[in-house]
């Protein structure tokens, strides 16, 4: 199977705004010369940055891939991707037909694009990963944390699999294939970037609830906040800023300073 944007939809767009190729480079900060490549075909199979790019500066919501071969299309609308053919539910033997290259979240059968994490996204889930790690490090806990695109079958079905920011694994069990954490982990941090805010604070706070996570962190750099919901006591969610220190409810001896945090940031 190969993936590829819809060209045609990304000229339809350009001509719609009455651009150039020229002005498209300057809004999306792709060199003129690749786009003129990948508009008039040169280029088959760019890179998905690069389309990603193109689109955001076209104010596009979602385009179209296409494939060849028995395996169902994939269409990415709305920061969503759903599998198109006979069964609309995509499973998880699509999930692991598709491109390495292609970052993807498998949500109650549909596929959800993760771009690229930008360099304060990392930048922050390094200083958060980092500060848990010596924590549990220090207490010997058999705690362990994750980060960064490890795969975790959240509802033990063949329909989801998604990718924390940081989470933390108390159970040896959940590891015992060394592929991704089996069931829902019971503490998650998710790091807000524009593309994907409403996945999660909506959809993703929604599947960590019911699948059992006990405490939630939304980390949100765009506004400088964290929400907390700990899921374990059935309490609204409690709002901080990033002048402040925050204890979880699952760990009360462990105290973050987002002051720290804020200093770590690119």
């Amino acid at each position: 199977m190969y993936l590829k944007p819809n060209i045609e939809k990304l000229k339809r767009r350009k001509k719609e705004l009455g651009w150039t190729n020229q002005r498209l480079a300057k809004e999306s900060g792709i060199p003129a010369g690749t786009i003129n490549k990948i508009l008039n075909g040169t280029t088959r199979y760019p890179r998905d940055e690069t389309v990603d790019a193109m689109v955001r500066a076209m104010g596009l919501d979602y385009y179209e891939v296409e494939h060849t071969g028995s395996e169902p299309a994939l269409i990415r609308e709305n920061g969503g991707y759903y599998a198109a053919g006979k069964d609309s539910r995509a499973t998880l033997n699509t999930y692991y037909s598709l491109p390495d290259e292609l970052r993807t979240e498998l949500i109650d059968g549909k596929f959800y694009y993760m771009p690229a994490p930008s360099l304060r996204h990392q930048s922050i889930a390094m200083t958060l990963s980092g500060l848990l790690y010596g924590y549990f490090s220090n207490k010997k806990e058999e705690r362990r944390v994750f980060s960064s695109f490890c795969d975790v079958r959240l509802d033990c079905d063949g329909y989801t699999m998604v990718k924390p920011d940081i989470f933390v694994v108390h159970t040896k069990q959940q590891l015992v294939n060394e592929a991704y954490c089996m069931g829902a982990p019971e503490f998650v941090i998710e790091i807000v970037s524009m593309s994907s805010a409403k996945h999660d604070y909506e959809l993703k706070r929604y599947k960590y609830q019911n699948a059992g996570v006990k405490e939630y962190w939304i980390v949100d750099p765009i506004k400088m906040r964290v929400v907390v919901y700990v899921f374990a006591r059935d309490a609204l969610p409690v709002v901080y800023t990033f002048e402040d220190k925050v204890k979880p409810y699952l760990y009360p001896d462990l105290e973050i300073d987002f002051g720290q945090v804020e200093r770590e940031m690119i």
